[in-house]
């Protein structure tokens, strides 16, 4: 939420000063900026998204199904939906995610970020350690 707020207010600054910068600025030019610039988001986008299509599909243990994607990442479903995760290969990090709605995120570094279901975030570094955000 606060990264897409910081991106409009961004876009909102960048509009600003390309009006104070330039005495006649013609809407019609800025607006076909914008669209360029989102044109290449779009595509960014669409080269990230393309990166992650399923493989190969396989049955483990049974009560198990496990996704290999196309860069090589990792996603495991419990058939019984108690849990899914992924092994993203590009950062390290395994993101779980619970049947009652607790996500986990285990970074490379030994760090923990959890987030509850009634919204708490706990960072922990230890098992001892932890903060409660």
């Amino acid at each position: 939420m606060d990264s897409i707020l910081k991106e409009r207010l961004s876009v909102i600054d960048r509009l600003i000063r390309k009006i104070k910068e330039e005495k006649e600025v013609r809407v019609t030019d800025i607006l076909k900026e914008e669209i360029d610039r989102l044109k290449r988001l779009n595509t960014e986008y669409e080269e990230v998204l393309s990166k992650k299509k399923v493989k190969s599909k396989e049955e483990v243990k049974g009560n198990k199904v496990k996704y290999t994607l196309s860069d090589g990442s990792v996603y495991v479903i419990h058939k019984q939906k108690k849990y899914k995760y992924l092994y993203d290969i590009n950062t390290s990090i395994i993101t779980y995610e619970f049947e009652n709605g607790q996500i986990e995120r285990t970074f490379p570094f030994g760090i923990k970020e959890i987030r509850m279901p009634d919204g708490k975030i706990v960072i922990k570094s230890s098992d001892k350690e932890y903060d409660i955000l």
